[in-house]
């Protein structure tokens, strides 16, 4: 029966787990109140320092238990402490349940009063939760047997610590006994030898022997009589049982310290873990370092060999082992593959120590988020099952990998959808600029064409070669922005090689004036050299292309009758050529979008015609494939100067 009914609907519900055979029922009744109020299971273990004395037995009735609960749709957590009913109460706190489901049998009642049961400790830690109390009245009360598998070496180990430390005691006491010290002295150092071996052996059961014996031994060798467990003083009894009461004392301390610190050292190393792959998954960007990251850090957690089967468009790819030391490739038999197949298909766990194909060696669990599959991860158990909080922790490292993983992808869609924005901008402003841009010169071309086919036999010589020159210029103008466009299409796809020789640059910005011959006719061309020759490693067409576009950028923008100035000279190491004109110049606010591509300045050019905005961009564009920069400044008084740097290649004219 329920102590109170929750109302809420879509209600957080925790099932307590245990390795108790009635356990089963308790989970079956959280899974039908979960689909009744149409909540959210969630099953918690608490994992006590008993856990490490739990039989084989035990531990598999709790598997069994925790893949039922996980078969009925519950998310599996685990915590650690010595308090259950209180851990219970603070894993409900601060993850905001609302109802508790958890058994009851008949409590065992002590000398004077009935013994407070586990549920009523629950219930006082978090009166404000709801209850349901399985009660267990028909079954009967299993009590988990604690039998640890104790090895031949160890045992022998924990029997000499204690025969020694015994020794050692005995020996200080005698010692002290003949210099003269008291028998509270002598005491002391019996109960320093029983923390010597409360600490250092695996089993209360030493401390214990060791509170009897010391008792014992201090009665038959330091009291009088000696060697009669027989004494005078009148004190004594009550001495004994003091000795006795602390022994017992110290002893149940020293252990349950010793348990207590090696579990916080177990959690703060995972708790490590965990932190440590948050930090590096922040820094992994691809699926290959994520894979990393999360076989790195469950190799160190588990010390077990892992295999990971990546997935991509909702397909498994092949498998990528990670050994640990002295394991093998692992044998992929039928069962192994088809294990790894309903994992990644039903996203739950499958293979060893579940119930989905409990024969293979590795334990799997899918990586996924929603409706994402990111693949598979196998943890090899062979003989030795995963305990709890190893697998809670497991699930914890598995699921940030997958979040990482779909991080990546998101910021990869993204990506994607900028780069298709993006190339729908520049489309989108390519046909702009090509329907407004080069209309102007076809129709020109075009009425030119026309005037010398209508009355080109009435027009003067004059008339007629100031027509085809116009149409000339035209022409050119629209052969230069096609090879731009050529051009910048090519090194948009990354299919721009470049033939690389060495080259005078003298020579290249010679070829580039000669085809700019007719454009340069109404300026003054200022051309200043070095005395060096000056060679650049670099591909000759490409590099005129972009002292033509600077010249014609110049051309475009000088009034007719200015002077254009070409400057070469050698500088730290590299080639560097000016280019200056004195136009209107360029604002500082468009010296940093002048090379943008399809960017054009306002700036009105000397034919009424605007450029596309891909000269520029093509000319840094090439530049930087010669390892080279370029730069835009102002000309002084007025116009602007366009400086581009190639590194020098130094040539022996003696070869």
């Amino acid at each position: 029966m329920s102590l109170q009914k929750t109302e809420n609907q879509n209600a957080r519900i925790l099932v307590c787990l245990s390795s108790s055979i009635s356990n089963v029922k308790v989970i079956h009744a959280a899974s039908k109140i979960t689909a009744a109020f149409h909540g959210t299971l969630i099953a918690l273990f608490v994992e006590t320092p008993a856990y490490a004395l739990m039989s084989d037995e035990d531990r598999k009735r709790l598997r069994s238990n925790m893949n039922l609960a996980e078969k009925l749709g519950a998310t599996l957590e685990t915590v650690t402490g010595d308090d259950v009913p209180y851990q219970i109460a603070e894993f409900a706190r601060v993850s905001d349940i609302s109802s508790i489901v958890i058994g009851q049998t008949n409590t065992v009642g002590g000398l004077l009063r009935r013994k407070k049961s586990l549920t009523d400790r629950l219930m006082t830690y978090a009166p404000d939760l709801d209850y349901f109390i399985i009660p267990d009245y028909g079954t009967k009360v299993y009590m988990a047997r604690k039998q640890p598998e104790r090895n031949r070496k160890r045992l022998l180990t924990d029997s000499a610590i204690f025969v020694a430390s015994m020794l050692v005691s005995t020996a200080i006491g005698f010692l002290f006994s003949h210099l003269g010290f008291t028998d509270a002295n002598i005491i002391m150092v019996y109960l320093l030898g029983l923390l010597v071996v409360s600490i250092s052996t695996t089993h209360r059961a030493y401390s214990m022997v060791w509170a009897v014996i010391s008792v014992l031994l201090f009665d038959l060798l330091f009291t009088t009589p000696k060697f009669t467990f027989y004494a005078y003083g009148t004190g004594y009894p009550v001495t004994f049982l003091i000795m006795l009461a602390a022994a017992f004392t110290i002893s149940t301390l020293a252990i349950r310290l010793k348990q207590n610190a090696g579990q916080s050292a177990k959690a703060a190393q995972r708790m490590s873990v965990v932190l440590e792959t948050d930090r590096q998954l922040t820094k992994a960007k691809s699926m290959e370092e994520i894979l990393s990251v999360l076989a790195n850090q469950l190799t160190k957690l588990l010390d077990r060999s892992l295999i990971i089967y990546p997935a991509e468009n909702d397909t498994l790819g092949d498998p990528i082992f990670y050994p640990a030391a002295g394991d093998t490739v692992p044998y992929r038999t039928n069962e192994e593959k088809q294990a790894v197949e309903w994992a990644f298909a039903h996203h739950k766990r499958a293979g060893a120590t579940t119930e989905v194909f409990p024969k293979t060696d590795y334990l799997y669990y899918s990586m996924r988020v929603l409706e994402h599959a990111y693949g598979v991860v196998g943890v090899a158990v062979h003989d030795t099952p995963l305990d709890a909080s190893e697998q809670s922790v497991l699930a914890s490292v598995v699921g940030e990998c997958s979040l990482a993983l779909e991080n990546a992808r998101n910021a990869r869609e993204k990506e994607e959808t900028m780069v298709l924005a993006e190339n729908e901008r520049l489309r989108a402003n390519l046909l702009r600029a090509v329907s407004h841009d080069l209309r102007t010169p076809l129709t020109s071309i075009m009425g030119n064409a026309d005037s010398l086919m209508a009355c080109g036999d009435t027009l003067d010589a004059k008339t007629r070669g100031q027509l085809y020159n116009d149409i000339y210029q035209d022409a050119q103008w629209l052969t230069g922005m096609v090879e731009n466009l050529l051009s910048a299409s090519r090194m948009k796809e990354g299919k721009l090689n470049l033939k690389m020789t060495t080259e005078l640059m003298d020579d290249m910005i010679s070829e580039a004036v000669t085809h700019l011959s007719r454009q340069l006719k109404p300026y003054t061309l200022n051309r200043s050299q070095s005395d060096e020759l000056l060679f650049v490693k670099a591909d000759a067409r490409l590099l005129v292309q972009v002292v033509i576009n600077l010249l014609d950028n110049a051309i475009k923008y000088a009034p007719e009758g200015s002077t254009i100035w070409i400057d070469t000279l050698a500088r730290d190491g590299n080639v560097v050529v000016r280019i200056a004109d004195n136009g209107p110049g360029i604002p500082d606010d468009q010296k940093d979008h002048i090379f943008d591509l399809f960017y054009s300045s306002g700036n009105p050019t000397g034919d009424s015609r605007r450029g596309l905005g891909i000269g520029l961009a093509l000319c840094q564009s090439i530049i930087k494939a010669h390892n080279g920069t370029i730069t835009v400044m102002d000309h002084e008084p007025q116009g602007a100067v366009f400086e581009f740097a190639l590194p020098r290649d130094e040539v022996n004219l003696n070869e």
